[in-house]
């Protein structure tokens, strides 16, 4: 038994492949979502035919068209772009593909699901209803940024772990180290992966030298990426930075704090003395003003045109005007994070009540950021490079008349994130209350734990380091809404012994 403990025991466990295809309800049900997919993409470009831009699109646009090693974002997703550039012009062509890398990941995620752990109602019929009607996927598909490919890349890692707990191969041992390693080129969040992946690696059944392997090959390979760019960041702009964008992200964050202290100039380095004369005079008129920035507004200090970071720039440029933006970026990089330590150390407290916990509460209901509206018409307007990377690309592209339909449906995703985290928390307490550990298998309780972990590190990474907005929540979403539903299902089924669990189990897997 896995989940489910009427199945009987002489069910032929098949491969996974003829689980698919060989059995004809899963078969009808993966027909329906092919079938729905194409559907769904085609109604949805009917309300939102142009692709929608963001601030991050032009940067991504500019790597990609000019094959650049170097970005203020993680080069990934810029390789995707000029990869596809040299295949197709077409904007269809790209909603198209980043909405069938993320279809193919979320039910390869289901039907693995369904193939390891064998449920038989609540997950088999309700995830597969979200699956068909989720309208987050479309939207983040639509986007010229990097978010469906990296949620597809999560969705594909996470099912890799389990399949790592029910087939312990080297082959999936292989491909969970490549697909980690392609999603850190991707967004630098995938750094607290392999932390998430100690669980299933160490309490699979590989042998210890493939578990070394497991955990030494995705390390390698970003160490390796970690390295590639630090090089290629110094033969550019003369300076070894790995994300330059983090250490301007190190003093915006800071900056949350700032605003509400009465500053001094007292003790401060040298070094930060013409940085601090800027902090001071700005924060003091942010101080005195009841117009306080808050966490929900993200990297906002470092936009603005009027705040400390951007005057600092435009002072670089003074004095260094042949240089492009990557290499101002990254010569203040490294001011701007020393900053940022040095202010936060010098007032733990005050990063804490001002920054940590208020990005807690926005953690729980993140901002719709651009999910909520369609910003095309007026980023467009900004973008030099849309021409040549798309046919028609400086064609004017109308504001959709449907924009009250995006904003109304994205609006109860920021909720959802609520009721799933409250569902997910009771439906654990029940389980553990009702010995559900008893009535289930040692590889479903691991996956428990695997998405336990998942959801406690993403939460101190995303307080700590990120920004926090819905697009980054969406695998989180999918997570706590597929373990719910196991979960409830394990927890109804009658009491049985692990004895006779990991039977069943190994009857399955043998087609006994």
């Amino acid at each position: 038994m896995l989940l489910s403990p009427t199945m009987p025991a002489n069910t032929p466990a098949s491969t996974f492949g003829a689980f698919i295809f060989a059995d004809r309800r899963n078969r009808l049900l993966l027909a329906i979502a092919v079938a729905t997919a194409a559907i769904k993409m085609l109604v949805f470009k009917h309300f939102f035919p142009y692709l929608d831009f963001t601030s991050d699109t032009g940067s991504y646009m500019q790597t990609a068209l000019q094959n650049l090693d170097h970005n203020i974002w993680p080069i990934g997703y810029s390789k995707f772009l000029w990869l596809f550039h040299q295949v197709s012009h077409s904007e269809t062509a790209l909603a198209v593909l980043q909405l069938t890398l993320l279809e193919v990941s979320a039910w390869f995620f289901y039907f693995s699901i369904v193939y390891i752990f064998r449920p038989d109602s609540y997950f088999r019929y309700g995830f597969y209803a979200f699956l068909l009607i989720n309208p987050l996927f479309p939207f983040l598909s639509n986007y010229f940024i990097s978010d469906a490919v990296f949620l597809s890349l999560g969705l594909t890692w996470i099912t890799l772990l389990l399949w790592m707990l029910h087939k312990p191969t080297t082959l999936i041992l292989v491909l969970h180290g490549l697909v980690l390693g392609l999603a850190f080129t991707i967004r630098y969040n995938a750094l607290f992966y392999p932390f998430v992946a100690l669980i299933p690696i160490l309490l699979s059944r590989y042998k210890v030298w493939q578990k070394i392997m497991a955990l030494l090959l995705p390390m390698a390979l970003i160490a390796s990426f970690v390295l590639f760019i630090r090089q290629r960041s110094y033969e550019h702009a003369g300076v070894r930075e790995f994300s330059v964008f983090s250490g301007w992200q190190m003093m915006n964050n800071s900056m949350y704090m700032l605003q509400y202290r009465k500053l001094d100039s007292t003790d401060v380095p040298p070094k930060f003395a013409v940085m601090h004369k800027l902090v001071y005079h700005y924060c003091d008129n942010l101080r005195r003003s009841e117009k306080k920035k808050h966490v929900w507004d993200g990297s906002v200090f470092m936009w603005d045109n009027e705040a400390p970071q951007k005057s600092m720039l435009r002072d670089y440029w003074v004095t260094n005007k042949d240089k492009d933006a990557y290499t101002a970026w990254a010569a203040l990089a490294p001011l701007f994070r020393s900053y940022g330590e040095y202010t936060i150390q010098k007032y733990p407290w005050d990063f804490a009540r001002y920054y940590l916990l208020e990005n807690a509460k926005l953690y729980m209901l993140p901002e719709p950021e651009v999910l909520n509206a369609y910003n095309r018409p007026y980023m467009g307007s900004d973008l030099n490079n849309v021409s040549a990377f798309f046919r028609d690309g400086k064609k004017e592209k109308p504001e959709s008349k449907y924009n009250d339909l995006q904003s109304t449906l994205m609006a109860l995703f920021p909720s959802l994130i609520v009721i799933c985290h409250l569902l997910f928390l009771e439906e654990t307490i029940r389980y553990l209350i009702k010995k559900g550990i008893r009535k289930s298998s040692r590889k479903f309780n691991i996956a428990l734990l695997l998405c336990w972990t998942f959801i406690l590190i993403n939460f101190a990474f995303s307080v700590l380091a990120a920004p926090i907005v819905l697009r980054y929540q969406v695998l989180l979403i999918v997570l706590l809404l597929g373990y719910t539903l196991l979960l409830t299902e394990v927890t109804d089924m009658p009491a049985t012994s692990p004895e006779e669990a990991e039977l069943e189990e190994e009857r399955l897997m043998l087609g006994v």
